[in-house]
Parts: structure tokens; C-alpha cells; sequence
């Protein structure tokens, strides 16, 4: 009984480790940093990324990330997320599947507010 109580115990761990451990080597970026060298990718979901656009990045939601990364040029990346628990997942991702992420910026969400948003209008 102690040993599955222990293996539920660590695999709790490796979850919230994979979620909310910050994941090293990527640095916070401003659009003025972005380079015309690295791929853009917007891994927010449809509806939050629908409403503030942002011009030549790839749109696919962290959830699709898996089935869709091979549409993705072999470049480094920057990605655009809601907060950091989907920065941590989707760069663990990505590097899983080879890519470079190189930086992130966080987007808000209409009703938040919390973060200035990336694109006006």
C-alpha cells in the first residue's frame, strides 16, 4: 500500500514540476527584440488569439502543438502565451520535438489586463 502511495506521490511531483518549474535558457522579449531570423508562434487558443492578431506568426494552441509541430520552419523560435504555466509547456514541448525556443512574451487576455497586450488596436 506504501509503494502505490509513493508512486502516486512522484508522479504528482513530475506533474507539477512539468508545469510550474520555470523552464531555463528562454528570456522574456519585446516586440522590438523579435528579428526577422526567428519564427513566431502563437500557442494561445483560437478565441484569445483571434481577437488581438499578431502579423506573420504561426497560430497554433498549445493543445494542437503535438499533432501540428512539423508545419513549423526549422528556425528558432519565440512564442506568444497567455501566462507561464503555458510558456513552460509549450517550450518542454517544442524542445522535446527538436526546436530551439529562444524567447517568449506573455499576451493578455482581453478581460485581464494584467499584461499590456502585444498588439494595439
Amino acid at each position: 500500500m506504501s509503494i502505490v502511495a509513493i508512486g502516486i506521490g512522484v508522479c504528482a511531483l513530475l506533474f507539477f514540476l512539468n508545469r510550474y518549474m520555470p523552464v531555463t535558457g528562454v528570456k522574456p522579449l519585446q516586440i522590438e527584440e523579435w528579428d526577422d531570423e526567428v519564427v513566431l508562434l502563437d500557442a494561445r487558443d483560437y478565441q484569445t488569439s483571434s481577437r488581438d492578431i499578431v502579423q506573420d506568426a504561426y497560430c497554433i494552441p498549445l493543445s494542437y502543438l503535438n499533432r501540428h509541430h512539423r508545419d513549423l520552419p526549422d528556425k528558432e523560435i519565440v512564442i506568444i502565451v497567455r501566462d507561464h504555466v503555458e510558456k513552460n509547456l509549450c517550450t518542454r514541448l517544442l524542445r522535446r520535438k527538436g526546436y530551439r525556443v529562444v524567447g517568449y512574451t506573455l499576451a493578455c487576455d482581453v478581460e485581464d489586463q494584467q499584461v499590456p497586450c502585444i498588439c494595439g488596436e
